[in-house]
């Protein structure tokens, strides 16, 4: 009986299994045998969906030698070029949607359990890959590379996105070690849970960092030198980020090796200062989340001691506690004794006998020879 019962519990666990691998299909995108004219050539393919599908994990069949890097974006429309493949040019008609990107050799990727990117819909009816051919090749290589898209017909819980930090400009001067560029960001979506993030930048990058600041709180997000394998890191615990939070990234680099100013653009010679951070959110809330970072601004970040992090800033929080019990101790206390005294004086009542009547007597009001005159009919009764 009990060997019966195990045999059934082994079937039913690959009967699972089985159903999940049929379940997932796989769509190839590759570059139909292009040619690359010259140094930094950005090729763009696009490719109409007419289901709708939900990607489930990206597989990379590039090599860093050739390509650069690789960016796959969804679209609701493309412009009309008469080719599906084009060198150059806008990605997309409208705003495009970063689905996934690729440099440097990294690895394959796949999503959480109950999480994937819902593409094939009214919001994105077309994917567009980007390909950044970093150097010229010969006439006779013509290049195939692209991506294998892992997807399911089933609808999953939660909704993946990405969440791009992306320098537009900057300059930086040669010899120089110690230098960053920063962007910061009020987050004022829906609430998103942050699992992995990928750096992207050039030659002179030495490190990319992201940070959640919350009600005087930072959290570091995570951070990687972009020189290396750029994957998208896993978080070991999911970072939710919710409104009124702010998002920051910064970019570090070293131009102690040049002799020539370097600046943010699009070719390999230039920078960039890319942080990519991959969320999921409830479906029905994917398509509200804002997920871009332009916005340049200095910050500085509370309690570096060499090169850790904390959460949690106890001791500035103490401080501003003293400081505010002192300040009440020594300033508001005698402020509001001071408004008491002016705006509730002390009142008294002295009976004149021989006046028959009562007045009504205030310090300010009260001289000498009255308290004087008081006191002695006082004591005559």
């Amino acid at each position: 009986m009990g060997l019966y019962h195990e045999s059934k519990v082994m079937w039913s666990i690959l009967l699972v299994l089985l159903q999940y691998v049929v379940s997932e299909e796989v769509m190839q995108l590759r570059m139909p045998g292009v040619t690359i004219p010259h140094n930094d050539t950005y090729y763009h393919m696009q490719t109409e969906l007419s289901d709708t599908i939900y990607i489930t994990g990206y597989r990379a069949a590039a090599e860093s030698g050739t390509v650069h890097h690789m960016l796959l974006y969804g679209c609701r429309s493309v412009k009309s070029r008469g080719t599906k493949v084009w060198i150059g040019g806008a990605s997309c008609e409208e705003e495009p949607k970063i689905l996934w990107s690729w440099a440097l050799d990294a690895p394959e990727f796949d999503m959480p359990a109950n999480v994937s990117m819902e593409v094939g819909n009214t919001d994105i009816k077309y994917l567009v890959m980007e390909l950044h051919y970093k150097v010229v090749q010969p006439e006779t290589h013509k290049d195939t590379s692209g991506v294998d898209i892992l997807f399911s017909k089933e609808q999953t819980k939660y909704q993946a996105g990405i969440y791009l930090f992306m320098a537009e400009d900057g300059t930086f001067p040669p010899k120089k070690k110690d230098i960053h560029l920063d962007l910061a960001c009020n987050y004022t979506s829906p609430a998103m849970n942050v699992f992995a993030y990928r750096t992207h930048a050039h030659n002179y990058a030495t490190l990319i960092s992201g940070y959640r600041e919350r009600n005087y709180t930072w959290s570091l997000i995570g951070a990687r030198d972009p020189r290396k394998t750029e994957m998208f890191v896993r978080l070991e615990v999911v970072l939710d980020v919710k409104p009124a939070d702010t998002l920051y990234a910064r970019c570090e680099y070293d131009t102690t090796e040049t002799e020539k100013t370097i600046v943010i653009g699009n070719t390999h010679h230039d920078e960039m200062c890319n942080l990519y951070l991959m969320y999921y959110i409830d479906s029905d809330k994917i398509n509200s989340v804002k997920g871009l970072c332009t916005n340049q601004q200095e910050f500085i970040v509370p309690n570096e001691e060499d090169g850790e992090w904390y959460d949690d800033y106890i001791s500035n929080k103490l401080l501003v506690f003293v400081l505010v019990c002192v300040c009440v101790l020594f300033i508001g206390l005698p402020v509001l004794y001071c408004c008491k005294s002016c705006l509730c004086p002390r009142k008294s009542y002295y009976k004149r006998p021989n006046d028959g009547f009562e007045k009504l007597f205030t310090p300010e009001e009260d001289d000498e020879e009255d308290e004087i005159l008081y006191k002695s009919y006082k004591h005559s009764y």
